[in-house]
């Protein structure tokens, strides 16, 4: 089925793809779904990012050592799957915005300079209209599960990080989506709830997923986590702890989200 493609689903006629992409790219900050990119060279096509060994992931891989985020295969693994958990925001939003489940068959990936994925291309994708909030929860992370166990996969295979470690970084990084994707809608709360609700489907899931909590300095308030595992980037030159990591006290944790929701509001 071509990208475009959006056929009527139980007498409705849902959005084509380009259609849904103008509804939901309000809610996803940053990250861009494409169609027809103009410059399709500077892409890596989602199979060919399930090779290490291939030349583009290679590429980036070396530029995550540059970066000060690839000190070891398994904090380069690491870091590939906390920037692939955030390009799952369109799919996230589609559902949130739309109550649609959006699933990428096909699909490249842009990187940017800075190694944070920054665009979709949706090569071949496929949107339903689940008939209720169960059968969409299902449905939402059926499509997240496909789009993302392969490089878990992979990434265990070549890095020797365990998956339990791997999905959890894709799983912080959908909550993340969740929370942010909610809060631009004026409904965090209920963002985090569809979230927990979708989490609690599958057990691996279910294990990797953070714990959330809200912090509140004044009238600003900020969704925060402890992911379920290290990326072990403390690790790395930098020596630094993530926020979110789960190694960290929970004093230097809630000290930390504190000073960063003064900072950015």
């Amino acid at each position: 089925m071509s990208a475009l493609a959006a056929p009527a689903q139980g007498g409705v006629v849902l959005p084509r793809i380009e259609e849904l992409r103008a509804m939901v790219a309000p809610l996803t900050g940053m990250l861009r779904l494409e169609t027809s990119p103009p410059d399709p060279e500077s892409w890596i096509d989602g199979e060919v990012l399930r090779d290490p060994q291939a030349e583009p992931s290679a590429r980036l891989f070396d530029r995550f050592v540059e970066a000060g985020f690839g000190s070891t295969r398994r904090v380069a693994a690491a870091s590939l799957l906390l920037r692939y958990g955030w390009a799952a925001g369109f799919q996230i939003g589609a559902w949130l915005d739309r109550g649609l489940a959006l699933h990428l068959d096909a699909f490249a990936l842009k990187f940017s300079p800075s190694t944070l994925v920054e665009a979709v291309w949706a090569k071949q994708a496929r949107i339903a209209q689940p008939e209720s909030r169960e059968e969409g929860l299902a449905a939402l992370l059926d499509s997240l599960m496909a789009f993302t166990a392969p490089l878990v996969e992979s990434q265990h295979q070549w890095s020797g990080f365990s998956r339990h470690a791997l999905w959890s970084m894709a799983v912080s990084s959908w909550a993340a989506q969740f929370s942010a994707i909610g809060e631009r809608l004026g409904q965090r709360e209920r963002a985090m709830a569809e979230a927990q609700a979708m989490f609690a489907l599958d057990p691996v899931i279910a294990r990797a997923a953070p714990e959330t909590y809200t912090v509140a300095v004044g009238q600003r308030s900020r969704m925060c986590q402890v992911r379920s595992a290290c990326c072990l980037y403390y690790k790395g030159p930098a020596r630094h702890f993530c926020v979110s990591c789960p190694i960290i006290t929970r004093e230097e944790r809630l000290r930390r989200n504190r000073d960063f929701t003064c900072v950015t509001g």
